[in-house]
């Protein structure tokens, strides 16, 4: 079994964060290439990366400015069944970003690297936030070579 946590700070609105994992600019302005969907309880999204591969996510929970919490029902090998949540903290000069990864068919060789790209998808975020430009796919920081 797989599960990583982190978590992030970064400066700027709780909106705007939120807005960052629910709608489809937001989510090809950090992770992916392109994203097509609706940001509702038991509806999909697709998150495009370019020749790599297709992610489809359910949006399993859904709580404004609080709680992001998505299942990929199809993907590549170690995505599938993954499960996304996102929880935001607003505070005195920052929001607190905290990403739990889970996937129960994940093996040692899948923890390992979601647990080193994930930070790199959450710095592109905090990018895309404080600077107005994140790293998603393929401008992303590459771990191995085909990454």
């Amino acid at each position: 079994m797989a599960k990583v946590k982190h978590r992030v700070g970064i400066e700027g609105s709780v909106d705007a964060i939120y807005g960052c994992l629910t709608t489809n600019n937001g989510l090809s302005g950090w992770w992916a290439t392109s994203s097509v969907g609706t940001a509702e309880e038991g509806k999909e999204i697709e998150l495009d990366f370019s020749n790599l591969a297709v992610l489809c996510f359910r949006y399993e929970k859904l709580d404004l400015n609080e709680v992001v919490k998505m299942k990929c029902v199809s993907g590549p090998g170690p995505w599938q069944d993954s499960e996304l949540l996102f929880e935001l903290q607003n505070s005195v000069d920052q929001v607190f970003v905290t990403l739990t990864y889970q996937n129960d068919k994940s093996n040692e060789d899948d923890f390992m690297y979601f647990c080193t790209k994930w930070p790199m998808y959450l710095l592109s975020l905090k990018e895309l936030i404080e600077t107005g430009r994140g790293k998603p796919y393929p401008r992303d920081i590459k771990i191995h070579l085909g990454d």
